[in-house]
């Protein structure tokens, strides 16, 4: 299995999940030129398909381009499709190209076992995304307002976890964001916090957890290093030891492989 960010930050997220020989994307919310860049970068041939994640642009820009260009697929929840159909987000696409993924019913995408899991956000029927192989598992999430019981479940060992750490409360609070979006941001359908977050892998770490990548940070109510500093203070308090990394709005992350 091998993952990494293309992009990921307030402003687009695009990542690669590779296993079972496919090559997903989880959101294309950028140009289409900037993701192919990405995966040129990774010497990675034409994706399988795309995974959306919910209907937010910093989610879905390019995926309707990317989608035609390539002649590839899109997963989406029924909800979702039904968005996207309404009001024209995607573009044109064939019949076959229009594929629904039910949360919590694992879907087979050729040899790749994926399976979306429902998370509190503002839209219409968010979701993060878990893939197996054997007895290795990938999971990502990175818009929820809290951790639910159902996202712990899915979250449960994981040997990689791509997580939201969208901000610092501080910041949020002393910003130039007006009442109704800094509450929006901070509400249980909003986004997670850095210490919410660090407070979350608590209780899904475990031996096997070895890559944690922070991801979604907020342009405005965050940093790097105030995301990174936050969550280790708190792995750290707890004693758990995995690999923390930031991952980047702009460059491509490292090809992790398990």
């Amino acid at each position: 299995m091998r993952f990494s960010t293309i992009v990921s930050g307030s402003s687009g997220n695009c990542t690669y999940v590779g296993l079972c020989g496919q090559h997903l994307l989880v959101d294309a919310g950028l140009s289409g030129k900037r993701i192919q860049h990405g995966l040129n970068q990774l010497d990675i041939p034409k994706p399988t398909a795309i995974l959306i994640t919910h209907e937010h642009s910093d989610h879905i820009a390019g995926a309707g381009i990317m989608a035609r260009r390539l002649d590839i697929p899109i997963y989406a929840t029924p909800l979702t499709w039904r968005f996207f159909l309404r009001h024209k987000k995607l573009g044109p696409l064939k019949e076959e190209q229009v594929k629904h993924i039910i949360p919590g019913q694992p879907t087979m995408i050729g040899n790749a076992k994926v399976t979306a899991f429902d998370v509190p956000h503002d839209a219409i029927q968010p979701v993060g995304y878990i893939f197996e192989e054997d007895s290795k598992k990938i999971a990502l999430t990175t818009d929820l307002g809290k951790p639910t019981d159902i996202v712990l479940e899915y979250l449960q060992k994981a040997n990689i976890l791509l997580i939201e750490s969208n901000h610092d409360v501080e910041m949020v609070e002393k910003g130039k964001y007006h009442r109704d979006l800094k509450d929006r941001v901070l509400s249980s359908r909003g986004h997670l916090s850095n210490a919410a977050c660090g407070q979350l892998i608590t209780e899904v770490a475990w031996e096997g957890l070895k890559h944690v990548i922070l991801g979604h940070l907020s342009e405005e109510n965050n940093t790097p290093m105030l995301a990174f500093d936050t969550v280790d203070r708190i792995l750290d308090a707890h004693n758990i030891k995995v690999n923390l990394t930031v991952a980047d709005r702009y460059y491509v992350g490292e090809m992790i492989q398990i």
